[in-house]
């Protein structure tokens, strides 16, 4: 009978340290999983930064020739700089300005600000 007392003692006993090495081990792992958390969530956001950079570099800056009438039978050509891109299943279509007052690089500028303020993206 005291021998399985003893028995039963030491049972206890090495049951109490393999539950005390568990919530080490618990407590470890709960860590890990709150470091793993954080480093998706950086991930993430780092991807939808990305994202939003290229959204705002895939835009198409052209030249668009316009005809009208001047005077009687004269017509008279304008250029202006036009710049497209997609939103959703539509196209948008925007006038950056005449060809003879800005370059294409002013032009490229000013669209990649119009399309950053129009998809809420800071620059």
């Amino acid at each position: 009978m005291l021998d399985q007392l003893s028995d039963l003692k030491e049972e206890t006993y090495a049951l109490n340290n393999m539950v005390e090495r568990l919530k080490a081990v618990e407590t470890e792992v709960q860590e890990i999983l709150a470091i793993i958390n954080r480093l998706c969530l950086e991930k993430k956001n780092l991807a939808k930064e990305l994202e939003n950079r290229t959204r705002l570099e895939n835009l198409k800056i052209y030249e668009v020739r316009v005809k009208r009438p001047a005077r009687k039978r004269k017509i008279k050509i304008y250029s202006y700089w036009y710049m497209s891109w997609r939103k959703e299943s539509k196209v948008k279509n925007i006038c950056l300005g005449n060809t003879e007052k800005m370059s294409y690089d002013e032009a490229l500028i000013k669209a990649r600000k119009l399309k950053a303020e129009q998809l809420g993206i800071s620059i």
